[in-house]
């Protein structure tokens, strides 16, 4: 059982690897996204997690714009030094203009998800693999809801330098839409819908408040229909596409200890 993750992890990073290397692709404009977190600490490694995020688009003709706003609330409880599992809570809140009119209307996107979690550790080397399902319900009603896997595995180190504690760190994740029933006359898909490779260093000045920048390649994999010109003659050919967006990102976490006396705990990377 202890080997079942890994195994899951790298067949997935191998599905999304060389497949995804043989497609077209495009890159999109670079987004940015930073994260700020708040972070109470309950007994031993267990937490309770509140985030705010702010994805902004840069590139396009009306310049830098902010997305939307994220808000996450997270709870997680080890049962062992290896396991642990957990609940969050996410809301996605961004305007829309209404019917094609100039009158915009707030919709918010709630995402509600349950995940395992498991933590190895070799050497100075933690190894961790995170699976998750998710379920997202979209405030447009004209949009269906979704459930979707995440499946990620990640590696880092503690490395101190001076006061500081370092946490170089690489992770990669898969999100696959769960298909129940798929009828025949469904749009062909992808095996997996999305992948997401990212490197971080984090930065712990103190118990209390850790940062983290990092840097990210997200790849959505489509199918897409084959595109002419009034002459017929193919302008995009039909067949795998990969669009990929740049991501660069700052996680500012700051950590309240239950009881206000800081305790001995291992603590997760910024990206929960």
């Amino acid at each position: 059982m202890k080997h079942l993750f890994p195994v899951a992890a790298l067949a997935a990073f191998l599905l999304s690897g060389p497949a995804a290397q043989a497609q077209r692709r495009a890159v999109n404009n670079t987004l940015l996204l930073p994260e700020l977190q708040a972070e109470y600490a309950l007994r031993a490694d267990d937490y309770l997690l509140l985030s705010l995020q702010g994805p902004t688009r840069t590139g396009g003709f009306d310049g830098t714009q902010l997305n939307q706003l994220g808000l996450q609330v997270a709870y997680e409880r080890f049962w062992s030094p290896q396991w642990s599992g957990g609940a969050s809570l996410r809301g996605a809140a961004y305007t829309v203009y209404r019917n094609g009119s100039d009158v915009q209307r707030l919709n918010v996107d709630v995402t509600p998800e349950l995940f395992v979690r498991h933590w190895n550790t070799i050497g100075q080397f933690n190894f961790r693999q995170r699976l998750g399902v998710e379920y997202t319900l979209p405030a447009d009603e004209l949009v269906d809801g979704r459930a979707l896997a995440r499946l990620r595995l990640d590696v880092d180190r503690l490395v101190p330098v001076g006061k500081l504690m370092l946490r170089p760190r690489l992770a990669y994740e898969a999100l696959a839409y769960l298909r129940f029933q798929r009828e025949e006359t469904e749009p062909k898909e992808r095996v997996l819908d999305f992948g997401s490779l990212r490197a971080d260093l984090g930065i712990v000045v103190s118990p209390h408040f850790d940062l983290t920048p990092w840097v990210a390649a997200s790849t959505a994999y489509r199918f897409v229909l084959e595109q002419t010109d009034i002459d017929g003659n193919v302008v995009v050919p039909g067949g795998s596409f990969n669009s990929v967006t740049p991501v660069v990102g700052l996680d500012l976490r700051y950590t309240i200890f239950r009881g206000k006396a800081e305790f001995e705990r291992r603590q997760l990377p910024t990206q929960h």
